[in-house]
Parts: C-alpha cells; sequence; structure tokens
C-alpha cells in the first residue's frame, strides 16, 4: 500500500530504474558476445597462420630431403632457416594457445554478463507478477464491498 502523501510514481519509478538496468545490462552482454566473436576471429587467425608455416616447413623438409648433394654452406644456412622456422613456428603456438585462454576468459565473461541479464529480467518478471496479484487483490475486496452493500440494501440495512 502506498503511505499517504507518497508520490504515485515510486513504482514506475522503480520499473523505470529496473528497466534502465536491463538495458544496460543487455548493453553489456552483446559487447562481452563481440568481444567472444573478436577472440574467435584472433583465435582462427593465428591458427591460418600456424599452419601456413608448419606447411611452410614440411614444404622445405621435403624439398631438402629430395636433394642428395648440398654444399656445406647452403646447409648451414638451411638448416638456420630451419631453426628460424622452428621458433616462428614456436611462437605462433604461444600466440594461438593464448587467444585460445582468452576466448575462454571472454566466454566465461559473458556468461557472467548473461546470468546477470537474466537476473535482472527475472526479478522484473516477479515485480509483474506481484503487480498482478496485488490489482486482482484489490479488484477482489472492491468486488466484495459491492456485494456487501448490495447484500445489505436487499436486507434493507439490517446489521
Amino acid at each position: 500500500r502506498r503511505a499517504r502523501g507518497a508520490p504515485r510514481s515510486c513504482g514506475r519509478m522503480k520499473r523505470r530504474a529496473l528497466n534502465t538496468l536491463i538495458e544496460q545490462a543487455q548493453r553489456v552482454r552483446d559487447d562481452a558476445a563481440l568481444r567472444v566473436a573478436g577472440a574467435h576471429r584472433d583465435a582462427e587467425a593465428a591458427q591460418r597462420t600456424l599452419d601456413t608455416l608448419s606447411s611452410y616447413r614440411d614444404e622445405q623438409a621435403r624439398a631438402a630431403a629430395q636433394r642428395v648433394e648440398i654444399a656445406p654452406a647452403l646447409l648451414r644456412v638451411r638448416e638456420r632457416f630451419a631453426r628460424r622456422l622452428d621458433g616462428a613456428i614456436d611462437e605462433q603456438t604461444r600466440v594461438r594457445s593464448g587467444l585460445q585462454e582468452a576466448i575462454e576468459r571472454r566466454r566465461a565473461e559473458l556468461v557472467e554478463r548473461q546470468q546477470r541479464l537474466l537476473a535482472f529480467r527475472t526479478l522484473q518478471a516477479r515485480r509483474d507478477e506481484a503487480d498482478v496479484r496485488r490489482r486482482e487483490r484489490i479488484a477482489q475486496r472492491e468486488t466484495d464491498e459491492i456485494a456487501a452493500r448490495s447484500a445489505t440494501r436487499r436486507n434493507g440495512g439490517e446489521k
């Protein structure tokens, strides 16, 4: 029940505040979803780079295996290049792993943001249900009062 002198808009202000919170939570959740998608794109790009480097290393190894004789200077250059390529593959593997971890962190954040949004929506649904029950009780009370007055009139005002 509203206290005497309390503004009628108090419930509306709470509803507006809750709607604002829901809208904000939706934006935050949507931003988190975009970050997950971005992390996926980054990880996929890192995987493509890793695949390219690995394929190139495999091609170099096949080409080296096909040559029977090779000059010692050229052999040293190829070995140095192979070590650098292996180092690049190792580094790219670390980058990809880091991006996979970022995906998991972003997913966890998205789940948290979705849960927060659902909590606000649940609160809103409960408030709506409480408002419906309150209006039903008021309507029932008014119906009971009308029925009681009608019965009193029928009975000739006897109590």
